[in-house]
């Protein structure tokens, strides 16, 4: 790609510059001090329209497989107005920059024939011409220097210069005679004096900085330019770099002798480590385990380190696809590897299901079960991969885990939780209370009302979820329009039919 791009960009310098000042006042208004209230979607909007608007001003059109990219970002942003779990805010706004990424990428370059190092690679090569072009905010066009120059000729211009200078040196000569005039004054009246020392007392520096709240100026000023050079830095990174198109993909130079037995090893230990997890997890778990290990220290010991390595072979089976020449067996031996990773997968998301029927859900163990469904859908394309080297297991791998995530963030995960710890508890005064309302968002509080009844829980749980709902009522009841957030919202409805209830 030539420069074509900037130079249109550096062309129209100042309508670029007035839109991003657009978009910064828009995205200040709606998210300054607010990450989370219904004004996070107008802003996630306006940041796809004005990303279209300058596409179209540099006569880019939009290619087709756009709308997944912008789809994303919408429902990230959709789902950051209707939880309160900070979690998914912060992973949301990761989630929005991530696919705007890919999506502008996908603008103006092939990136469906890159391969999963060129977009890693790229992706850095993305972020850091992002962060160099912010210069570019402050470049002059050509034509305004011009103009400037001949304004400077311009007789009429010149007079009114002339005439502003003379008006500005009358001032500062009145001013210089005022400190010789008004000590005189003020000595002459004493009501003059008392005014001037009102007036003198109001505009002093020390009184205006009372009464002028700083943090709520230089707040705002600093997130306008925040956004405003983050939207014009980025595009000017976009058109001024070139990533390229299709690259090659060549097969490894090392010898396939050497990758066969590297995965031949590896295949063998790993089917039979799948055997045991099929013969003793799977089908018969309550019998052959090893002497003094319970049914419970069984299937919680092994998780972390089945984990640990399935991420391992993941690595290792990419650098075997991209590093070995090309050979039958190696693909199959690979195969192996992988499938046997899938049964680690398989078998440490049934140990933590497991744990979790005997200990309840947290949080983390809903991430973890999480990645490790992504994990194995990762594999297949993984699998997939090997015997088609052509395969974008990258666009893949972004698909399965933008699709992923989006429902995990829409899910109301907390929600979730408290309704399983509650209901899988024997009795209400066996529910960990301080865990549901302590460390779960206020996404659990409908759950928490609807399905702890006041009336059976004895009167420490009581007034403990007494004290919980009121502080959410008082916490919400100031909240304004534009930091809305619909947990919240149920949150309070929720505290209220429990407060009124338990009267």
């Amino acid at each position: 790609m030539d420069n074509i791009f900037i130079h249109r960009m550096r062309e129209n310098h100042r309508w670029y510059v007035e839109m991003s000042a657009v978009f910064a006042f828009l995205s200040t208004a709606c998210l300054y001090r607010n990450l989370s209230g219904i004004t996070f979607l107008p802003a996630t909007a306006a940041l796809v329209g004005f990303s279209v608007l300058f596409l179209r001003k540099n006569g880019i059109p939009l290619q087709k497989g756009s709308a997944p990219y912008f789809a994303g970002m919408l429902l990230l942003g959709l789902s950051t107005v209707l939880t309160d779990r900070g979690f998914f805010h912060f992973f949301n706004n990761v989630g929005i920059v991530l696919l705007f990424m890919m999506g502008m990428a996908h603008q103006l370059y092939r990136d469906n024939e890159w391969t999963f190092t060129d977009y890693v690679k790229k992706f850095f090569i993305m972020a850091g011409t992002w962060i160099g072009s912010v210069g570019e905010l402050f470049y002059r066009n050509r034509k305004e220097a011009d103009g400037a120059g001949a304004d400077r000729k311009d007789p009429a211009k010149q007079a009114r210069l002339r005439q502003a200078a003379a008006v500005l040196c009358g001032a500062l000569a009145a001013v210089l005679l005022m400190l010789i005039v008004l000590p005189l004054l003020i000595t002459s009246d004493r009501v003059f004096s008392e005014l001037l020392d009102t007036v003198f007392r109001m505009l002093s520096p020390m009184e205006l900085l009372r009464k002028i709240d700083i943090g709520n100026i230089i707040g705002p000023v600093f997130t306008f330019a925040f956004f405003l050079a983050a939207l014009y830095a980025f595009f000017a990174g976009l058109f001024k770099m070139n990533l390229g198109g299709k690259e090659q993909i060549r097969p490894g130079k090392i010898s396939p002798a050497a990758g066969i037995a590297f995965a031949g090893v590896l295949a063998a230990v790993y089917v039979v480590y799948a055997g045991i997890q099929i013969l003793f997890l799977f089908l018969r778990l309550d019998r052959g385990l090893p002497d003094g290990v319970t049914y419970s220290q069984y299937a919680h010991e092994g998780f972390w380190q089945l984990l640990f390595v399935s991420l391992i072979n993941f690595g290792t089976v990419l650098i075997c696809v991209r590093i070995f020449a090309d050979n039958r067996a190696l693909k199959i031996l690979l195969a192996v590897v992988s499938g046997c990773t899938c049964i680690m997968i398989l078998s440490a998301g049934y140990r933590m299901a497991l744990y979790v029927g005997e200990y309840d859900l947290s949080f983390l163990r809903v991430l973890v079960l999480w990645f490790l469904g992504v994990l194995l859908l990762f594999f297949f394309g993984v699998i997939y991969s090997i015997f088609r080297r052509t395969f974008g297991l990258f666009r893949y791998m972004t698909a399965v885990l933008s699709a992923a995530y989006i429902l995990l963030s829409l899910s109301h995960v907390d929600a979730g939780i408290a309704a399983y710890n509650i209901r899988n508890a024997e009795d209400q005064n066996d529910i960990d209370v301080y865990y549901l309302t302590e460390i779960l968002s206020q996404d659990a509080a409908p759950q928490i009302a609807c399905l702890i009844d006041p009336r059976k829980a004895d009167d420490d749980t009581r007034t403990y979820l007494t004290g919980y709902f009121s502080d959410i009522r008082s916490e919400n009841e100031e909240t304004g329009i534009r930091k809305w957030n619909y947990a919240r919202y149920e949150a309070s409805r929720a505290a209220e039919e429990w407060l009124f209830s338990e009267r």
